[in-house]
């Protein structure tokens, strides 16, 4: 494109587009922009309408990214050239009388990322220019780009709550996905964003119960985050995805709060559903042995200090974990669950392990896999009883070693062996 046709267009001379008029179709820059979306992209209104009427059909003319004038005149913001751009299309459509819907289907032409105008108005926060594109086509639904992002997404995804509310408010039946399966719903919830959960929510409230492609739900992301107001708005709008569990691991939100140690999340959750405290994850694992082998103390203690949830203490998992076999595996030392009065010590696992011997083999790995495997052929173990056993192992000396470390004695971190399922 000559410089001086390029700089009409950037600085809105509207003289020296018209004494070019016969060329102007023919002009391109390195990315095929033509000299409607400079006027456009420079917001010049008056040189944007002369080109229309000399060149109609530069209306529909994509740059190399597949930008109509539309789109950049949405990403821009410049409202009254997005009116101007639909309105001339509409007139052009009576014009021709086809009955095509010619700003329709102009609005709903995809770039190169599968994005449309309204995608572009969206991300870049232009309110106005989101209004026209809406009321212009109510029953469109606006689907996803090739990110699998909706233009109803990104607006709550970023916070833009005004937008959120003017294409709920607009739009039919907008989409509302985004990607890896999340909702609109998810994003705003994992953001903590307050008035966009409350307006989805209102909008459609079985959004709660969708699930992402992890199995993950949006109580499922307040609660591993933290959120507890998100947590709450989410509970209010249906209590049965407390008990929702996330795929393949089955883990619920009260398991992923423990996880992170998210106490009043963890309190929310079993205020409003009493008894989701009971339920085990795929592997078995109730919140106390989540909590122990993570290291979560405030969720430990949490949990140690409600009576109620005292038979999860000595409870198993599949492969006979107690929660202080996960804490003892985890290196971690928390006294109140070690010296509780219903903490069973001696409890064997599926490998036949006591949490005396996670702990000890943090010390000595040899001496627990000598053990181990002398336990397994049955020769020189003494049978399992309420008093402090002694482990014969080949080549080590015999030695009664009680359960309960002190501080000091606690072992450093190793990696000499594993709890299974931990």
């Amino acid at each position: 494109m000559d410089s001086s046709l390029y700089r009409a267009a950037m600085e809105g001379n509207t003289e020296v587009l018209i004494q070019n008029k016969d060329n102007l179709e023919n002009k391109f820059t390195p990315n095929n922009n033509t000299v409607l979306h400079i006027a456009t992209q420079f917001g010049h209104i008056q040189s944007v309408m002369e080109i229309l009427n000399m060149c109609p059909s530069m209306n529909r003319k994509v740059n190399s990214m597949g930008n109509t004038s539309l789109h950049v005149a949405a990403r821009e913001g410049h409202s009254t050239v997005v009116q101007a751009l639909i309105e001339y299309a509409n007139a052009l459509n009576e014009e021709l009388e086809n009955g095509g819907g010619t700003a329709k289907e102009m609005m709903r032409v995809t770039n190169e990322e599968g994005d449309t105008a309204l995608h572009e108005a969206v991300r870049n926060h232009h309110p106005v220019a989101v209004q026209l594109l809406t009321r212009e086509d109510l029953e469109f639904c606006h689907p996803a780009n090739k990110a699998e992002e909706t233009p109803l997404y990104l607006a709550a995804e970023r916070g833009y709550v005004g937008l959120v509310f003017v294409i709920l408010k607009t739009c039919n039946a907008p989409a509302y996905g985004g990607p890896g399966g999340r909702t609109a719903l998810h994003s705003s919830v994992t953001h903590d964003f307050e008035e966009c959960t409350k307006r989805l929510l209102e909008w459609k409230p079985a959004l709660c119960n969708v699930p992402d492609v992890h199995g993950w739900t949006p109580l499922h992301y307040a609660a591993h985050f933290g959120h507890v107001s998100r947590v709450k708005e989410l509970l209010n709008a249906d209590k049965s995805i407390a008990y929702i569990g996330n795929g393949d691991d089955n883990m619920i939100a009260l398991h992923l709060a423990a996880s992170r140690g998210h106490v009043s999340v963890m309190e929310e959750l079993i205020s409003q559903c009493p008894d989701c405290w009971e339920v085990v994850d795929g592997s078995g694992q109730n919140i106390l042995h989540i909590a122990a082998k993570n290291k979560k103390k405030r969720a430990i203690k949490f949990i140690l200090q409600n009576f109620s949830f005292s038979s999860l203490i000595n409870q198993k998992d599949i492969d006979g974990n107690t929660s202080l076999h996960l804490l003892a595996a985890s290196d971690c030392f928390e006294s109140s669950l070690v010296r509780h009065l219903k903490s069973d010590k001696m409890a064997f696992n599926k490998e036949n392990l006591t949490p005396l011997d996670v702990i000890y083999s943090n010390k000595n790995g040899e001496i627990l896999i000598a053990s181990a495997e002398s336990r397994k052929r049955s020769k020189s173990v003494v049978p399992h009883t309420s008093t402090p056993r002694t482990e014969i192992v080949p080549s080590v000396k015999s030695t009664v070693v009680p359960f309960l470390p002190t501080q000091d004695s606690m072992p450093t971190p190793a990696s000499m062996s594993s709890i299974p399922g931990s």
